[in-house]
């Protein structure tokens, strides 16, 4: 009844990802399955693209404000959330008229939107190649500390250290290169 009645299109967005982990696999199934039909049984419209559109927005001014755009490579411009964020957007458009494209991980869903012919195949190879560029610093940063960061940072010395760890050479340019793929 929730979702029927009151849940907002992010919730919508999020339960695209929703897939049964651990628990009982019966009410795992009955969850999947429940969620599907909440996603793929209804339509976007005008109202709730602009609601994500402006929830994105705001979360993005939040970055701004605290000057850290182009340093955070999840949620900041260019970063690996934007590339969810198309991806979901798609599928919710979509998927509701096409099975063939309701995949809850991210890299498969946007291989499907290439070749359903929603997204131009040169694209998906690009927002690809940025994904997982994006993830593997996300993932190194991570190794510090075992932090759940997401800042590059601003240290000269900690930039080239990051850069001698992924094993590319112009971090900043590939960073940049890479955020603007998306």
């Amino acid at each position: 009844a929730y979702w029927e009645r009151w849940a907002r299109p992010w919730e919508f967005q999020a339960l695209l990802k929703a897939r049964p982990a651990a628990g009982d696999p019966e009410i795992g199934a009955a969850f999947a399955e429940a969620a599907g039909n909440a996603v793929w049984g209804r339509r976007l419209d005008a109202d709730d693209l602009a609601e994500l559109r402006a929830m994105k927005h705001r979360a993005e001014e939040l970055l701004s404000r605290r000057g850290l755009s182009d340093r955070e490579i999840k949620r900041g411009r260019g970063g690996i959330r934007d590339i969810e964020f198309s991806v979901q957007l798609l599928q919710l458009v979509h998927g509701a008229a096409d099975p063939g494209i309701r995949c809850p991980a991210t890299l498969p869903a946007l291989a499907e939107l290439a070749t359903a012919g929603y997204v131009d195949a040169g694209d998906a190879a690009a927002l690809a190649l940025a994904y997982r560029f994006l993830r593997t610093v996300e993932h190194r940063l991570q190794l510090v500390d075992e932090a759940q960061v997401h800042t590059v940072p601003e240290d000269a010395v900690a930039r080239n250290l990051l850069s001698l760890v992924l094993g590319v050479d112009h971090f900043e340019t590939n960073l940049a290169r890479y955020q603007s793929a998306t």
